[in-house]
């Protein structure tokens, strides 16, 4: 056991919100003690604690704010998306002067050590931040989300209207895993862990290792339905996104294109040895918004 009994959790949306839910489940078997959900207004959080969680409004611009939201807190989870990740150091800082035990940094997605390009780069110097300041995290590399990417047009993916862009030639190995199994990962390694075993620790999910090609030729064989599939160049997507603030499709498709695994497969799942994920045709057909 880890010997963390409450937790926060920041940014409770398309994977903090299955975070969230796993830790309720801990919590209803009296191996976790408290959830918090840090929130920015006091709208819409009657579910949250119908179903024991503590919503706490919290200032990110106020570090007293914080600091009395993570009173008493063991670890928080950082689940903030892209766009706010400029929240994560002040929440480090208060996360420091509240004596949080851990920070987990929003990742879940490819191994950013190392990495000093672009929101790469940002995340690492969020995360050498926290060693600066003496504050223990976690890290999770999970991959491409096995489930979610597949509904999102905007990606180049529409499989609920059979129409899928693939970038560049869709046959190189990448990690996915689905947000389910990366909620039940993720919350068992916090509450099963040795506390030692965590610190500045890398953690390694993966619920299957495929090809975008693979994936789509199971769907079909699995469900029955043709897709309408258009392999675009990834220079024709860079170009076609070159006047966009932020050129989504092209980034995932470089992911998955240029070799998007999280590493050997031996230093997968290490943690969780009976971990049993759904693969991606599974996380697919099991997808809920």
């Amino acid at each position: 056991m880890s010997g963390f009994k409450t937790f926060a959790v920041a940014g409770a949306g398309a994977i903090g919100s299955l975070i969230v839910d796993e830790l309720l489940r801990e919590k209803a078997a009296s191996k976790v003690d408290k959830v918090v959900v840090l929130t920015r207004s006091a709208a819409g959080n009657d579910a949250l604690v119908a179903q024991g969680a503590e919503p706490i409004v919290v200032d990110y611009d106020s570090s007293a704010s914080l600091q009395s939201a993570l009173h008493g807190i063991d670890v928080v989870i950082s689940t903030v998306t892209t766009a706010a990740l400029s929240v994560q150091e002040p929440l480090g800082d208060a996360a420091k002067a509240a004596g949080v035990k851990l920070f987990v940094p929003s990742e879940f997605g490819g191994d950013t050590t190392g990495r000093t390009d672009g929101l790469f780069g940002i995340k690492n110097a969020q995360r050498l931040r926290l060693k600066q300041i003496g504050l223990p995290w976690a890290m999770f590399i999970t991959g491409t989300f096995a489930d979610r990417i597949w509904y999102v047009p905007r990606l180049g993916f529409d499989i609920a209207n059979g129409k899928i862009e693939v970038g560049g030639t869709g046959d190189r190995l990448a990690s996915f895993t689905s947000r389910r199994d990366i909620a039940r990962y993720v919350v068992h390694v916090l509450t099963s862990l040795p506390a030692s075993k965590l610190h500045d620790h890398v953690v390694k999910v993966e619920g299957e290792r495929t090809t975008v090609n693979r994936v789509l030729a199971g769907y079909e064989a699995r469900t029955g339905k043709k897709l309408d599939i258009t392999h675009i160049p990834l220079e024709e997507l860079q170009e076609r996104g070159k006047n966009l603030p932020f050129n989504i499709q092209y980034l995932l498709a470089s992911i998955l294109e240029l070799g998007g695994t999280n590493g050997p497969e031996d230093e997968m799942n290490v943690e969780w040895p009976e971990f049993k994920p759904q693969t991606v045709v599974e996380a697919i057909l099991s997808f809920k918004p």
